[in-house]
């Protein structure tokens, strides 16, 4: 498929593995972002004990570097991780989707930050998809996932939603990037499934709430 779509250019910024921080001009001032999209949404809540699956952590990460590779036109890694799992059957799910051979990558693993809220965010695919331009989130699930709570699906607009706003207002955002639609691809061993696509609105106003609640608590306790 030959590629007609303007790929985002590369921010500076990176999202610094060893300590999953977020870093504006890693070469230069190294500024560390306070909080990352995910941390805004998750706070206040209760901490996940990810004891119970440790498995769950390092096989997500890995299948996102399937799903870049695939995106990218690229090699696929060895399908076990660098912590041992098997990844296998995950990688199966997503190289047998008829999507890829309709999509355009814009962007992949896209590293963004908002400096002056000390915030950073990085998504996983902005493709253009026939006559749409869709912000794909991937959910790894085990093989037992029946499908979302309303939890889970209020998790993903809020997320949208900050992607959404880092996209066209973050630091080198250079205008953004157009999109139509919001979707999460879900993969299991044995199955993908998209979900409904999301309100685009509904994704900004559900990711406002979650800041205006954030920043509430940070500055009703600066230290």
């Amino acid at each position: 498929m030959t590629n007609e779509v303007t790929r985002l250019h590369k921010r500076n910024c990176i999202l610094r593995e060893a300590d999953h921080r977020y870093v504006y001009d890693p070469e230069g001032i190294a500024e560390e972002m306070a909080i990352s999209v995910t941390g805004v949404i998750n706070h206040g809540k209760p901490l996940v004990d990810y004891s119970k699956y440790p498995e769950a952590a390092p096989r997500g990460t890995h299948v996102h570097r399937a799903m870049e590779a695939i995106a990218n036109g690229e090699k696929l890694p060895d399908h076990i991780s660098p912590e041992g799992i098997d990844c296998l059957d995950w990688y199966e799910q997503l190289g047998r989707m008829k999507f890829w051979e309709n999509m355009q990558t814009i962007a992949c693993e896209h590293t963004m930050v908002h400096r002056r809220k000390s915030m950073g965010g990085q998504l996983d695919l902005v493709c253009a998809y026939k006559d749409k331009v869709i912000l794909v989130d991937l959910k790894t699930k085990s093989a037992s996932w029946k499908g979302p709570s309303k939890e889970d699906i209020l998790g993903y607009r809020q997320q949208a939603g900050g992607y959404l706003y880092l996209l066209s207002d973050g630091n080198d955002a250079h205008g953004g990037c157009w999109v139509d639609e919001c979707r999460t691809l879900i993969v299991t061993p044995t199955q993908t499934k998209w979900l409904p696509a999301m309100d685009l609105e509904d994704c900004y106003l559900q990711w406002e709430d979650c800041w205006d609640r954030y920043s509430a608590y940070a500055k009703a306790n600066p230290f």
